[in-house]
This record gives structure tokens, C-alpha cells and sequence, in this order.
């Protein structure tokens, strides 16, 4: 993986941990959203790793890398396997199109990312 690749990927990861005090501080709309999106992942009639996993579905066909990078780490952490992962890209092929393809390589390689990261953790 690419030096340039991994800097994103923490870059995105730093971010949301340095501006999360901020943003909980100056932001209204922040401490509901984050209250809502507990609400929204807790398991239920659908599990916590199937949300995570629509979530990422969601995130490729919207084009948002950093929450493609979060939601992929919270399906990991929920037990997504790599299958789970690579269905999921799937689905979002299929309702995004060609582009979609494009912004699911970043899932790849924050993929790689986590899975190195875990490894080196043991």
C-alpha cells in the first residue's frame, strides 16, 4: 500500500479525533446526530454489522471516503468478513455504476489499511 494511501486514510482518522471536541463544543447539531446514529447501529431486528455494512454501501455510492473509511472499520469491529466486505461493494456497484467501482477501491485499500494495522496490534 502506498505511503500516500495510509497518510489518507490517518489523515481522516486524526481528523475526526482532533475535531470531535470542536465540533461537540460548537456544533447543535453534532451531539443529536451522534445520540441518532446510536440509535440508528445498535443491534435490532437488523444487526449492528448489517447496518455497518449498508452504511458502507451507502457511503461508496455517495462518495464519501471518510465515512467509507469509519463504516468499514465499524463493520470489521461488529465480525464483517472480507466476503461481507467485497458483497457489499457489490451491491454498491450495482446502485451506484461505473463511479461507484471507482470510489470502491478506496474500501480496498482502507481494508488492507485495518487488516495491517490489526496484525501488527497482535
Amino acid at each position: 500500500m502506498s505511503d500516500l494511501v495510509i497518510r489518507k486514510i490517518e489523515q481522516s482518522i486524526e481528523d475526526r479525533k482532533r475535531l470531535h471536541v470542536s465540533f461537540l463544543n460548537n456544533v447543535k447539531t453534532y451531539k443529536p446526530f451522534l445520540e441518532l446514529e446510536e440509535k440508528a447501529f445498535e443491534d435490532g431486528a437488523i444487526s449492528k454489522k448489517s447496518k455497518e455494512l449498508m452504511a458502507l454501501s451507502i457511503s461508496i455510492v455517495t462518495k464519501c471516503e471518510p465515512c467509507m473509511e469509519w463504516h468499514l472499520d465499524q463493520a470489521l469491529q461488529a465480525g464483517a468478513t472480507d466476503d461481507e466486505i467485497f458483497e457489499t461493494i457489490d451491491v454498491a456497484i450495482e446502485m451506484g455504476g461505473g463511479q461507484t467501482g471507482a470510489y470502491a477501491r478506496f474500501v480496498l485499500k482502507a481494508l488492507e489499511y485495518f487488516k495491517e494495522k490489526s496484525r501488527l496490534k497482535r
